[in-house]
């Protein structure tokens, strides 16, 4: 039942992101096939729009999906304190930590189902898209998911901590946004390199398994902190 509630809660945001992909799709096929002839017939026009359609298509594999993972890990558990239903749902006969985990394996799942759709419109309305990552075409999804899991359980943490989604969501970008400014800070004034997740989709060469693993024990950790602050939250 609770597996059905978090459905119907996220179902919205996720059929709009799966839209939004759709939509960048629909173009890039009018640019790869020209039904109308339009393209054909304006050559110039046909150049800009290719790169024009390019670019939002790699906005859609290595956007779209992180700010997904955004937008789902506001509608965590944490949400239930700010919808004022939590003193309801944590009176139920199961463990905190079922409602937690529940929850988060559904945003984690519909993550994990957008990232094969994104890849699947840039390989139908770009076939030299495999050709031009040789050897990288399979890193590429994996890099994504990496960064849009890690995004996801960051905000799912913050929105458990603030008790309100508008507020998870401002101090997921700060906690993001201040980590990349002292990645910057660090490798221009001291010549230390952290590790950096954002690199990743541009740079899916360096994902290997020990990468993968380090990345998915932090996505990991920050779930047991949610766990922990959830688990003493008092309702």
């Amino acid at each position: 039942m609770y597996l059905w509630k978090c459905w119907r809660d996220t179902r919205s945001a996720f059929l709009g992101i799966v839209a939004c992909l759709l939509a960048v799709g629909i173009f890039g096929a009018y640019v790869q096939f020209d039904p109308f002839g339009w393209i054909a017939a304006n050559p110039e026009s046909s150049r800009l729009l290719w790169h024009v359609m390019s670019d939002a298509l790699g906005a859609s594999l290595k956007g779209v999906i992180p700010i997904a993972g955004l937008i789902l890990g506001a509608m965590g558990v944490g949400v239930e304190f700010e919808r004022g239903t939590a003193d309801f749902l944590l009176t139920r006969p199961r463990s905190r930590r079922s409602f937690l985990w529940t929850s988060w394996c559904l945003g984690a799942a519909q993550i994990l189902t957008l990232v094969p759709l994104a890849l699947a419109i840039n390989w139908l309305t770009r076939p030299d898209f495999a050709a031009d990552r040789p050897g990288l075409f399979s890193r590429v999804p994996l890099a994504i998911c990496t960064v849009a899991l890690l995004v996801y359980s960051l905000t799912y943490l913050m929105t458990t901590l603030a008790r309100n989604s508008r507020n998870g969501i401002g101090l997921s970008v700060a906690a993001i946004t201040g980590y990349t400014f002292l990645h910057m800070w660090l490798i221009l004034w001291h010549g230390i390199t952290v590790p950096i997740i954002w690199e990743l989709p541009a740079h899916p060469d360096r994902l290997d398994a020990g990468v993968w693993f380090g990345w998915l024990v932090v996505c990991l950790t920050l779930m047991v902190v949610t766990q922990f602050r959830f688990e003493r939250a008092e309702v």
